[in-house]
């Protein structure tokens, strides 16, 4: 092995003598436990290569920056990774921080190694417009490295854990950014694989960083809660295992409690209290084989009254990422509602560390059955990256991925095809192959004709029909899930000639045009330009060809043919004020910017979007002042009255001059004003002034000014404002 790899690093001369610097115990220790003596070696040298390359640098708690290369290196070692991984994970920030090149650890290390750090590191040292723009590209050159070795993510994940694990050491700013980007991304991604214990740990991590108070409420609830619920546990966990060892089925019985980030989420999204959400006792019940798990099941089944149709089979169909249990909910003795999940021993560590659980790299488990759809998705991103005109669309429909649930169909020769929930035809078929998809033409949903566009449920079986010389319909775009055939879809449609889009353009418009019973050629001169200034098209080929291409949705463009047919002058729209009401501007559905959030009784102003419609801005807002007098689709609007009360979100700024329980005291004005406090941000202005950003819930204008009056007359309260645009942008009052 070469040992002038660089001049920068000593030990890339001197690793042969013999003096390499020890593991330390935690990490030699659990090394020991699992690989031989050979890799630990090159563990230790990875070690020693990672140290030297930090040497002079601090992390912020004031700790030697070594310390956090190891924590993700046994974090590794834990889930029994193999020694590559284990490397990687301690060499992870080196090609980042140091001079040190990947073909300098390619020479020590070998290909795997290098490629391993290479991908997990960011793109620091290229050029970039914005810190925006190489978060994106980097996260880009991640996901697609993970496409070629999946092992990239899970050393990433690590390293996120561990981040996370020592979060309060960065600014305030940084640690909502990395939460959020923790829940948006890595969250989902863990649970992609199947590391679901990590996954938990990251999201837990996450929502108390963002909402300390929640959290510390959600903790307190579930500790009260749980010693009301000990003894109903106890007792239902010895009748289960009692009733199964006595049909000769030896089980462990456990009581699972759902994590805090899960519980909120129920609450948040469910609209359910604490107690309806905590009043569900779930159980793991462990056996030894496959042929016990459904012993077992019929055994709790004659004990406890199952309820219908909440019963899955994921032993049979396992999910995408491996995933394998018996799912099962039933009422217990006195109306108790319970959850039961049986696995095998082997199911179980599959279902808390996924992909990571059957490493044993080199010998391929991971690309066996049960990690078949975790390998293939990982793969599917290199795809999805060449049908992506940019790294923002990539990275969308890398998240559009990540957040769906699971249906399955059969295709049919009777094999067995994982889709996102909601699925059509269109995305089995893409699924399956993109010329396949490229060429459908209809299809048969067990055996008998439906429509494309139809949703998929469990279990049908789903034929494909295609003709010759067609293509995609851009209308499609409008009711597939998948990431792989949206992104497939708009490839193939980029690359139709111009005139072709246009014709299919004019017929999806005129198609569009007919459910008023009008027609294109209603629309000429004057009246045709109008309507298309109000869209921002500057000719009529050129609005056909967007609709041809996918680059305008055919709906839209059709409903500001609709108001203009019916507001013939569009100096009316210009001139005349507008009035807002249910949601509803002109007969179009509305939706609120969120660069400002207008509440009722804010000025207003409206803008004409294309893609999303008719946008509701502050009149006072930074992006709309930045264009107006320069497009046509914007025009004033003023509040009417609703049919039912509802809510708007908007910021609050207080500073204060800080003291013990300043914020309890603004609270609870809130809560006397019945106001819903969404989150709370806090930041340290100087020694003295300290900042709370409240994100709250309000129905008007006059409920923001009564609010910051009782604020404002607190002690120690020295400013309360409101914030129009985002917290970035200059503070605008609201008096």
């Amino acid at each position: 092995m070469n040992t002038s790899v660089h001049p920068s690093l000593s030990i890339f001369q001197n690793y042969k003598n013999g003096d390499l610097e020890k593991l330390p115990s935690e990490t030699f220790k659990l090394a020991s436990s699992y690989l031989s003596k050979d890799q630990i070696n090159q563990i230790n040298l990875a070690y020693c290569v990672a140290k030297e390359a930090h040497q002079d640098q601090k992390r912020r708690e004031g700790s030697p920056y070594i310390s956090h290369p190891v924590e993700v290196a046994n974090i590794l070692l834990a889930f029994h990774l193999d020694h590559e991984t284990i490397c990687a994970g301690l060499m992870h920030d080196v090609l980042e921080d140091s001079n040190v090149q990947k073909t300098s650890l390619e020479k020590l290390f070998g290909k795997d190694i290098a490629n391993l750090v290479d991908g997990v590191s960011k793109l620091n040292k290229m050029e970039f417009s914005d810190i925006a723009e190489r978060n994106v590209q980097s996260t880009q050159k991640m996901a697609l490295a993970m496409s070629k070795d999946i092992r990239v993510i899970v050393v990433k994940l690590c390293d996120r854990l561990h981040n996370m694990r020592t979060i309060e050491f960065l600014p305030r700013e940084k640690q909502i950014k990395k939460s959020k980007e923790t829940l948006e991304l890595y969250g989902p991604i863990a649970i992609r694989i199947g590391m679901q214990s990590l996954r938990t740990e990251l999201e837990d991590l996450a929502f108390e960083c963002l909402h300390p108070v929640r959290a510390k409420l959600l903790k307190s609830a579930i500790k009260t809660a749980r010693r009301g619920r000990s003894r109903i546990i106890y007792r239902l966990k010895k009748h289960i295992k009692y009733s199964l060892g006595k049909n000769d089925v030896q089980a462990t019985v456990q009581g699972r409690e759902k994590a805090i980030s899960s519980i909120y989420q129920k609450i948040k999204i469910k609209k359910k209290p604490f107690s309806e959400i905590f009043d569900v006792f779930a159980f793991r019940v462990i056996v030894e084989s496959a042929e016990d798990a459904y012993r077992a099941l019929g055994i709790i089944h004659n004990i406890f009254k199952p309820i219908e149709q909440r019963f899955k089979d994921y032993i049979a169909i396992p999910k995408t990422n491996g995933y394998q249990a018996l799912h099962t909910s039933l009422i217990a003795d006195n109306g108790i509602p319970i959850e039961i999940q049986i696995q095998t021993k082997s199911m179980e560590l599959v279902a808390e560390n996924g992909i990571a659980a059957h490493w044993a790299y080199k010998s391929k488990d991971s690309s066996g059955p049960r990690f078949f759809g975790a390998r293939k998705w990982a793969e599917g991103l290199e795809d999805l990256n060449l049908n992506s005109k940019d790294s923002h669309e990539f990275i969308e429909s890398l998240k559009t991925d990540l957040f769906n649930d699971e249906v399955y169909v059969f295709t049919p020769k009777g094999e067995i095809v994982n889709l996102k929930n909601g699925s059509t035809p269109i995305d089995l078929a893409y699924e399956l192959h993109t010329d396949l998809g490229n060429k459908a033409i209809a299809c048969k949903v067990n055996r008998k004709y439906a429509p494309l566009n139809v949703q998929l449920d469990n279990g049908q079986s789903i034929e494909i029909i295609t003709g010759d010389e067609v293509a995609p319909d851009p209308a499609w775009l409008n009711f597939v899930v998948s990431s792989k055939a949206r992104s497939a879809i708009r490839a193939t449609l980029r690359n139709q000639k111009v005139s072709h889009a246009r014709k299919i353009g004019r017929v999806m418009l005129e198609s569009e045009l007919k459910r008023d019973g009008s027609k294109l050629s209603d629309y000429r001169g004057s009246r045709l330009q109008r309507i298309l200034n109000t869209i921002g098209a500057t000719s009529l080929n050129q609005l056909l060809t967007d609709l041809g291409l996918g680059k305008k949705t055919s709906n839209l463009v059709a409903e500001r043919f609709f108001i203009g047919k019916k507001s013939v002058d569009s100096k009316t729209l210009q001139s005349e004020t507008m009035t807002l009401a249910d949601n509803m501007l002109a007969g179009v559905s509305v939706i609120y910017a969120k660069c400002c959030l207008p509440v009722s009784g804010d000025p207003i102003i409206a803008h004409t979007d294309t893609d999303r419609g008719v946008v509701i801005h502050h009149a006072r807002c930074r992006q709309v002042n930045n264009i107006r007098g320069k497009q046509k689709n914007l025009f004033p609007a003023i509040w009417g009255e609703d049919k039912q009360e509802r809510f708007y979100r908007a910021y609050v700024r207080v500073l204060v001059e800080d003291r013990p329980g300043i914020l309890a005291d603004i609270a609870s004005i809130f809560a006397t004003q019945k106001i819903n406090i969404m989150s709370v941000n806090s930041k340290d202005i100087d020694a003295v002034i300290q900042e709370f950003m409240f994100e709250a819930e309000f129905s008007n204008i006059e409920m923001i000014k009564k609010l910051m009056i009782k604020v404002r007359a607190l002690k120690s309260v020295t400013s309360c404002t409101r914030i129009v645009n985002d917290e970035r942008s200059r503070n605008e009052k609201t008096s």
